[in-house]
């Protein structure tokens, strides 16, 4: 299980804001067919008469593209200027602002939970999110996680890549010139810097005092982690698959997010460039576990 931070003057929350201010439901709908592990198992298992809640909706493509299909769907999130987007842009969805660490629905209320990239976001870990969406669930109800992974290529390439830019003199010299033009710029780059190569536990004592720069992002998971987690929660695991944009050729979030010179420069929904569509192909005949951005479990309340 590795952890992920981010270095900025922003609070998560305030992350979050930007990210939803700057992104757009039509764009994030235009996704729902690219992510076909997650589309296709929904479809697979959830019953059409069944009722969902979509936890950590963000914004909500899919509530919508269920909905559409004749789902009775539910979406929930905390992020304000996401809920107000979705009632904007259809008054007849049903989503509403709340915590999916408290949801104010009685138990045993839904069939299914999905949960898309949520869970890894505590800190404290997932089991809490888990457990309520056991409370909330009927016997037999299923729940769908996503979850980023530590797939091959992060393992293997991503982090000793890196651990060795960071240890060269030339990023030194940047930081330098950097500081010469913006102070704060200079100390987020020497803080990415120590990020990698010192652990953890020493890098929260340096950084005492400064913890405004110094945020906790998510976790990623491997599969073995991320079934634990559902087992401990009282689910049976019924199916796990690797989790990216696979339902088309020249999208992958896995690589983009790892290695971003291999994105288009109209990268919308991690849209890729010639080399980045070469390598994304080459790996999916290996496997497509290789650079997957996550991983998606499909599992069963195991409850009266």
């Amino acid at each position: 299980m590795h952890r992920e931070f981010y270095f900025d003057d922003k609070s998560q929350m305030k992350l979050w804001d930007n990210m939803w201010a700057a992104r757009t439901i039509e764009g994030e709908l235009e996704a729902c067919d690219l992510e076909t592990p997650a589309r296709d198992s929904f479809l697979a298992y959830i019953p059409k008469g069944g009722r969902i809640i979509d936890g950590g909706c963000g914004f909500g493509k899919w509530v919508i593209y269920l909905k559409r299909l004749g789902y009775d769907i539910v979406g929930l999130d905390n992020n304000e200027i996401a809920i107000a987007k979705l009632k904007s842009y259809d008054s007849s969805l049903q989503v509403e602002l709340g915590d999916i660490l408290n949801i104010h629905y009685p138990d045993s209320s839904f069939d299914a939970y999905i949960s898309m990239g949520v869970v890894e976001h505590f800190e404290g870990g997932p089991l809490p999110a888990l457990l309520e969406a056991y409370r909330v669930l009927k016997p037999d109800g299923l729940i769908f996680v996503s979850v980023p992974t530590v797939n091959i290529m992060r393992r293997l390439v991503r982090r000793p890549c890196r651990i060795l830019i960071n240890a060269l003199p030339m990023s030194f010299v940047m930081m330098k010139l950097n500081w010469r033009t913006s102070k704060r710029t200079a100390l987020l780059a020497a803080m990415g810097a120590l990020k990698i190569v010192l652990p953890e536990r020493v890098l929260r004592i340096l950084l005492q005092g400064k913890q405004r720069y110094y945020h906790f992002m998510e976790y990623r998971y491997s599969v073995s982690e991320a079934q634990t987690f559902l087992k401990q929660s009282g689910f049976e695991v019924i199916k796990t698959a690797p989790h990216d944009l696979y339902g088309a050729k020249g999208h992958a979030a896995g690589l983009v997010t790892d290695f971003p010179f291999l994105a288009a420069s109209d990268g919308n929904n991690f849209y890729l460039n010639p080399l980045g569509r070469l390598i994304c192909q080459m790996f999916l005949r290996i496997s497509p576990w290789v650079a997957c951005s996550s991983i998606i479990c499909v599992a069963r309340v195991m409850k009266q």
